[in-house]
């Protein structure tokens, strides 16, 4: 008995650790590969002739021929098994996820380089008038931040020098674009599509790293709202608790959503297919990681005071180990763990402008308050639209969001609660405003009239 006792502990521990290791050696993988991802970028970077031919035929890293005849390629793959192997296993695959890559890094390039011209108008001036002016050396020359710049980004210069009119003509329609934003962020529709654009980004971002649950819930959006399928999922069930509104959308209708979605993939598929302009596509993925992490340091103030304070915690193993929620959302998160791994401050500095954009956004509406995104109260309508009851109930006495008793008589709304603290916390601080508020959003207003501005907060 003592011996068969001893070999079923022995048994549970053995079984207990795979999980644990399996785990362990997935996100290794994962991690992995990002590093080999961008190691084979920068090999095509510096070899723009093999790269033209790879991404017009990825088949021809199988082509022993093609490879043989191009020895930096074969010493390449000599030096980085991983990607040789990743490549012959799916080299359309492989291929798909570094031009994403090289997209990211052409319009960081851009970002980085439109800072420099801000800060320094009068060769912003110039240039924007003659950009041959990068490949005159007496123009660098008595220029010496200019200089220090394009020694500072070796690839941003090349390829500035390479095509300066071009690389000019996207850094206006990049600086463009963000006074736009900055000048009309009144505009309610613009915020709506880019957060609409994330939550497809980021399920997209999911589905392609989950390809096993992609098809499922691509023949069966319904899957989605089944509690059975979505904890027989982990991956699934921790995706959905980190992004409260694609649960919240996809709960509305799954149909819909996986309609939207798969529009989205297609979308991103063929412009990567046919060669064509992907700056759009681009800005939708960047707008997606920023909503996407602003959300979630949003919902975790002791994380975001942290990281802003200091970006590298990001990067930084212990510190992550020691935050469970910001571990679990980087692996869901693929896009942004490796945005964040190549520049943390970078990645920082861009999400803390979004937050910034979407505060700016709701001064500018004349919001109840900028503690309070639209979103929120949008959401807290669109629940009160599907709760009639409550809805009347909260209407005539909006103190009852705060009575534990009512809470427990009306599971969905306490469920909804616990899944949008910031709507609580609103109803527990002045629930007579936030309801007042939440039900102007709840139904439109007649044809003729304006939507009236939503009461101020009064303490």
């Amino acid at each position: 008995m003592k011996h068969l006792l001893t070999l079923l502990s022995l048994a549970a521990c053995f079984w207990i650790a795979i999980p644990a290791s399996a785990q362990s050696s997935t996100t290794q993988d994962r991690d992995t590969t990002a590093q080999e991802l961008g190691s084979f970028d920068r090999f095509m970077d510096g070899h723009p002739e093999i790269a033209e031919q790879l991404r017009k035929n990825p088949s021809l890293v199988q082509d022993k021929d093609f490879v043989a005849g191009h020895p930096e390629l074969q010493q390449f793959f000599r030096e980085n098994p991983g990607v040789r192997e990743e490549l012959q296993e799916n080299p359309n695959a492989f291929m798909h996820r570094e031009q994403r890559l090289d997209a990211r890094e052409t319009r960081q390039e851009l970002a980085n380089f439109d800072n420099f011209l801000d800060k320094h108008p009068e060769i912003a001036e110039q240039l924007r008038k003659d950009p041959s002016l990068v490949n005159n050396k007496q123009f660098v020359d008595s220029h010496p931040a200019l200089q220090k710049f394009l020694a500072g980004y070796s690839g941003l210069a090349e390829d500035l020098r390479q095509n300066p009119n071009g690389f000019m003509q996207q850094e206006q329609r990049l600086d463009q674009r963000g006074d736009g934003m900055n000048r009309d962020g009144a505009n309610r529709d613009g915020m709506d599509r880019d957060r609409n654009r994330g939550e497809m980004a980021s399920m997209d971002s999911f589905l392609d790293g989950h390809p096993e649950i992609a098809e499922q819930v691509r023949k069966d959006p319904s899957l989605l709202t089944n509690e059975k399928f979505v904890k027989q999922h982990p991956a699934l069930q921790s995706y959905l608790q980190q992004n409260p509104q694609v649960r919240q959308e996809i709960s509305q209708n799954p149909n819909n959503f996986m309609q939207r979605e798969q529009r989205f993939d297609q979308r991103e598929d063929g412009m990567n297919r046919d060669g064509m302009d992907r700056n759009g596509m681009d800005r939708d993925r960047n707008r997606g990681e920023m909503a996407s992490m602003d959300r979630f340091l949003d919902s975790h103030p002791e994380i975001a005071e942290q990281v802003r304070k200091d970006p590298s915690q990001l990067t930084n193993k212990q510190f992550v180990d020691q935050h469970p929620a910001l571990q679990t959302y980087l692996q869901q998160h693929p896009q942004v763990r490796e945005e964040v791994a190549q520049n943390p401050n970078s990645f920082m500095q861009q999400e803390q402008r979004f937050d910034g954009q979407e505060n700016n956004y709701g001064q500018s509406r004349g919001r109840f308050d900028n503690d309070v995104t639209r979103g929120e109260l949008t959401s807290f309508g669109q629940f009160l639209s599907s709760h009639d009851s409550v809805a009347q109930q909260l209407a005539k006495n909006p103190s009852l969001a705060n009575n534990a008793e009512y809470m427990e008589n009306h599971p969905e709304l306490k469920a909804y609660l616990q899944a949008h603290p910031g709507v609580q916390e609103e109803l527990k601080e002045n629930p007579q405003a936030f309801m007042q508020s939440a039900q102007q959003m709840s139904k439109p207003a007649p044809k003729g009239t304006t939507m009236q501005r939503p009461p101020q907060k009064q303490y």
